[in-house]
């Protein structure tokens, strides 16, 4: 005969809606961590390949800057032409066009989901960044101020700043490069 008390049925009951309250969250806990994966792979593609287009501009610009390095040692003197056309002569100076609208992103959303190193090389990219902004802020702020004047002082600091500048993209350069290198397991999707 069965023992219809009802401590048993209610017994029966709780554990029936705990199984399903259990599954359920089990359910939702592998959905969200499925979404994370997915989200944080495609904000990585998308990252890694701003990182391409911006060490392409960046390298191309670089190449630019060297030969107006080079230029400015060879051609312009004390008695030589004034910044301005020294600058028209050589081609002027150029500016990359670095993106790091993904890594802004996925920081400011949802940086918890990655390994602390990698954050930290996404940070010093972006510090880089910024302070390749400034340093050609000051580059070319100092080139418009002195645009009529010629003579050693402005090449002086006109160098001075020029190599600054490019200082700023070697090292971008070079901070893209190992992020790309050392990251290979994250960017092909293959990490933990």
């Amino acid at each position: 005969m069965k023992n219809n008390s009802p401590l048993v049925y209610f017994v029966k009951e709780i554990t029936i809606v705990v199984i399903g309250v259990l599954i359920a969250v089990s359910i939702g806990n592998y959905k969200e961590k499925s979404d994370n994966r997915k989200y944080v792979k495609k904000t990585l593609l998308a990252i890694e390949n701003e990182i391409k287009l911006s060490q392409s501009e960046i390298d191309t610009v670089l190449e630019r800057h060297l030969r107006l390095y080079e230029k400015l040692e060879n051609e312009f003197g004390e008695d030589g032409p004034t910044l301005g056309e020294f600058l028209s002569n050589a081609g002027g100076f150029q500016v990359a066009s670095i993106k790091n609208v993904s890594l802004r992103f996925f920081i400011a959303n949802k940086a918890e989901l990655l390994d602390f190193g990698l954050i930290s090389q996404l940070l010093d990219i972006e510090l880089k960044t910024t302070l390749l902004t400034n340093k050609i802020e000051r580059f070319s702020d100092f080139a418009y101020d002195h645009i009529n004047d010629g003579g050693g002082e402005v090449k002086t600091k006109f160098a001075f700043l020029l190599g600054d500048v490019i200082d700023g993209e070697q090292t971008l350069m070079e901070s893209y490069s190992k992020f790309l290198d050392e990251n290979k397991s994250y960017l092909t999707g293959k990490a933990k």
